[in-house]
């Protein structure tokens, strides 16, 4: 039998946009001359959002939804993508042209307006990717013929070509034979696989972390040069793998990598009384000869190797291979192969076998990498029917390496119900508020802003990130480089995002101290102490600014009675005491919290004996606060509102304390709909209120994440956390 390269997926992977459109795809029948493209599907997932969006904006603007315009719209549109796979190319942009063309002629003559356009077309997006992924398209991609006549004008003449037929994700393969009766093994790689692979990364940047992900190529063909480059040097290190004949770019723009075929079967095929120690023996000496040239295969799963008759290893597919690999990532490897073994063979003799030739110290940083998130897709569905069989691994890689069973490595960036949370959240505020405070041109409004306040409003964001750097460098007796830490602020806030309660980027703030010469734990306390900082500090402002608001505030806060608060102090009280009288409760104030406290009141009495690391503290936290109110008032400026900087800043003040509590990170949903409430509390009209709100959160809030995003992939490149 004879199993050609089976291109895996990386580890800690999910299904590939590919995967996911052939599963979708599955029960429909096509003609052969049809093509399931993933491309398609693609196009499926992200106009529904385009629709969204559309249909957010009529809302906004009261357009008719089914107006004329709209219907036709949709008409044309659905048409015109349906049939554009039919098309010749110059047919395909005179289409566009017309469309193009008709709705802005539309919207010039004012026959309609932009946002009822734009939910038509969207829609009819929707609905024209919908008939392609029902009744498939032409399928023009590189065929046999073409293959065989690109590898000829390359100079790699061969002889008939004929499809592998083995399985293949994220490539075609085929099979030929060249001259002297050399087999080749044929990668062909696509746009729709470009596509596939781009959609499938920007998935995992988003979900993981600390999994060893790179950037992707800048084209198709520098990822399968890559690919290449990865087997030439895989060679060169005395690894058994397929030798590289070339790479070959067709007329239009297919890539082909052109390499030995394997004889023999993929190691999952092999039944488990015929894997030897000797093969398992030759795997990892394979492993470990790429890992000393600083190579990480990144697939490293029993698909991947294929065994010769004679039960030689041979390693393949090097799709997603690193070149200059880190530690995580060859340990990432490490535990890849591991789980897949223990599969064939079970854990113990996986982990014999593994211990026998990397040793102890690199089968002791594989066993925090042991859980499924961090396994690759395929690997993880085979382990599902074995349930416990990923945790034998574990402890017996563990007891072999002398580390104990430890907790697992955190790489999961963010949990998809934290997303879905954040959605709805951003949802029900900017699409139900307006309409509960009888706003529903806030965005008309927004766009009928006063400009020239703009400015202002995104200095004082950027300013609330330079007083927060601030706030920091006084937490510490170190000096700290003061455009790193502020890249750090800066990365703090994108982390945040998809953090609840701001522990991303506290977490972030604490390891950039480490990495600036703080020790670990002096680090963590001093970020403790500047969380501590500023929460006194909101206290402080609280009062100050509600004393001095006074009447303003009267029919909008409604403060309890002495008697209430002293009720509800002793209520709580009497709770804490209840716990603590459990020995549980206890032990964990003992062992936890206690310290934590004694660390934090000591590193703040450290501060207080420095008169200038005090004043950075306080000022930098209140400095943070104070940012945010003038961004606030001058956004309400820019509608031409009333301004009472204490009634605008004690409403600020308030709605940052609730929006804390809420779970989402940065208060969103409840934040927009607290504040805009108080606004109107402290007579601020609902049509200035609704829009400096969702202007003052545009700017504070979602504008930063770019430049957040680019900071943290700075500090990243240049070794700063």
């Amino acid at each position: 039998m004879r199993r050609a390269e089976d291109t895996g997926q990386p580890a800690a992977g999910e299904p590939t946009a590919g995967e996911l459109a052939a599963g979708l795809l599955a029960a429909v029948r096509l003609p052969p001359s049809r093509y399931r493209n993933p491309g398609d599907v693609i196009g499926l997932i992200a106009t529904a959002g385009a629709l969204a969006a559309a249909l957010i904006a009529v809302r906004e603007t009261g357009e008719p939804l089914f107006g004329l315009a709209s219907a036709l719209a949709v008409v044309a549109v659905t048409g015109c993508v349906a049939a554009l796979p039919w098309l010749r190319p110059w047919w395909r942009l005179a289409a566009w042209i017309v469309l193009l063309a008709g709705g802005a002629a539309a919207v010039a003559s004012g026959a309609a307006g932009p946002a009822e356009l734009a939910a038509g077309g969207a829609a009819g997006l929707l609905a024209g990717f919908g008939v392609r992924v029902a009744l498939g398209v032409p399928d023009r991609r590189l065929g046999p013929d073409g293959i065989a006549a690109a590898l000829s004008e390359a100079g790699l003449p061969v002889g008939p070509v004929r499809p592998a037929r083995v399985p293949a994700k994220g490539s075609r393969p085929f099979v030929a034979v060249a001259a002297g009766g050399r087999e080749l093994f044929i990668k062909v790689l696509g746009a729709d696989q470009r596509k596939a692979d781009l959609l499938y990364r920007a998935y995992r940047a988003v979900r993981l972390k600390d999994v060893g992900d790179r950037g992707p190529a800048a084209s198709l063909r520098q990822a399968v040069e890559h690919q290449a480059l990865a087997g030439v040097r895989a060679e060169r290190a005395g690894v058994d793998v397929p030798r590289v004949h070339g790479v070959v770019v067709a007329p239009d723009g297919t890539a082909l990598l052109v390499m030995d075929l394997v004889p023999g079967s993929s190691l999952d095929l092999v039944p488990a009384g015929e894997i030897t120690d000797d093969l398992l023996r030759r795997l990892w000496t394979g492993v470990a000869r790429l890992h000393d040239a600083h190579l990480a295969h990144r697939s490293m799963r029993a698909a991947n190797v294929m065994v010769e008759p004679s039960g030689r290893p041979w390693v393949v597919d090097f799709s997603f291979a690193e070149l200059s690999a880190s530690r995580r990532q060859m340990d990432l490897d490490v535990a890849e192969l591991l789980a897949s073994l223990a599969l064939l063979v079970g854990p113990d003799r996986a982990v014999a076998s593994a211990a026998e030739v990397i040793g102890a110290a690199d089968l002791a940083a594989a066993v925090p990498l042991l859980q499924p998130l961090a396994l690759s897709a395929a690997t993880r569905r085979e382990l599902r029917a074995d349930k416990g069989l990923l945790t034998q691994t574990r402890s017996a890689a563990a007891a072999r390496s002398g580390r104990g069973d430890e907790e697992l490595a955190k790489i999961q960036r963010v949990r998809p119900r934290t997303l879905l949370a954040v959605a709805a959240a951003t949802a029900a505020f900017y699409i139900v508020l307006p309409e509960l405070a009888k706003a529903s041109g806030s965005w008309q409004e927004v766009l009928n802003a006063n400009w020239a306040w703009i400015p202002a409003i995104l200095a004082a964001s950027v300013l609330t990130y330079v007083a927060s750097a601030i706030s920091l460098a006084g937490c510490v007796a170190v000096r700290l480089p003061f455009w790193p830490l502020l890249a750090t602020q800066f990365a703090s806030s994108f982390i945040n995002r998809i953090s609840p309660a701001n522990v991303g980027g506290m977490g972030l703030n604490a390891r950039f101290l480490q990495k600036s010469g703080v020790e670990p734990a002096a680090g963590v306390t001093a970020v403790g102490v500047n969380a501590l900082a500023g929460l006194v500090v909101h206290l402080g402002l609280i009062a100050i600014f509600f004393t001095v608001a006074g009447r303003q505030l009267s029919g909008t806060f409604k403060l309890p009675s002495p008697s209430k608060v002293l009720l509800a102090l002793g209520i709580i009280a009497a709770v804490v005491g209840l716990i603590l009288a459990t020995r549980r409760a206890r032990r964990i104030a003992a062992r936890t919290i206690l310290p934590r406290v004694r660390s934090a009141l000591a590193n703040l009495r450290e501060v207080g004996r420095h008169p200038g690391k005090l004043i950075l503290l306080v000022g930098g936290s209140a400095l943070v606060t104070l940012a945010y109110i003038g961004g606030l008032v001058m956004s309400v400026l820019a509608f031409g509102g009333p301004v009472s900087f204490a009634g605008i800043g004690a409403a600020y003040l308030a709605a940052s304390a609730i929006a804390t509590v809420s779970g989402t990170p940065g208060g969103v949903g409840t934040f927009e709909a607290v504040m805009a409430s108080l606004l109107t509390g402290i007579g601020i009209s609902a049509s200035v209120a609704v829009p400096a709100v969702i202007t003052y959160r545009l700017a504070t809030y979602w504008l930063p994440v770019a430049p957040g995003w680019a900071a943290f992939r700075l500090l990243q490149r240049r070794e700063y956390v």
